[in-house]
């Protein structure tokens, strides 16, 4: 540790996040279907809800499992990890420019309690969001 390792942890962190979310960008070549472009806004404008594939499904007049097939099919993940991925990639932005505690982060995120929130973080992260705050602070 010295005085450039929180910017280095933080250069790593930010490429472990980049990296994350192109995941999820579509790797065929055919056109995305209109209904699960919805779905993904959906998925983006309201990831801190209580989201289920079959009320997405329904919000967009689909079978619940030809959604799943296809939205695998097209990001090359399910919609639960996508949906983890947003509400990890937000907790990451409250975590560098708010003074929010973890509670409140992790609730907002939509994550049901702070020890399900810090697991879910460290397993895309690599460092609980304590440390990860810690690493950004000067």
């Amino acid at each position: 540790m010295d005085e450039f390792s929180p910017l280095a942890i933080e250069g790593l962190v930010l490429e472990m996040l980049a990296a994350a979310s192109r995941r999820s960008v579509k790797i065929t070549e055919r056109p995305i279907p209109h209904w699960l472009k919805q779905v993904e806004e959906i998925i983006n404008e309201s990831f801190a809800e209580n989201l289920s594939i079959g009320g997405l499904a329904r919000s967009v007049g689909i079978h619940p499992v030809h959604l799943a097939t296809v939205f695998r099919k097209q990001y090359r993940c399910t919609i639960g990890e996508c949906i983890r991925q947003r509400r990890i990639e937000y907790a990451s932005r409250m975590l560098s420019h708010s003074d929010a505690t973890l509670v409140q982060i992790a609730l907002a995120s939509g994550f049901s309690d702070q020890s399900h929130f810090s697991k879910t973080f460290k397993q895309f992260t690599g460092m609980s969001p304590a440390r990860f705050r810690a690493t950004l602070s000067p």
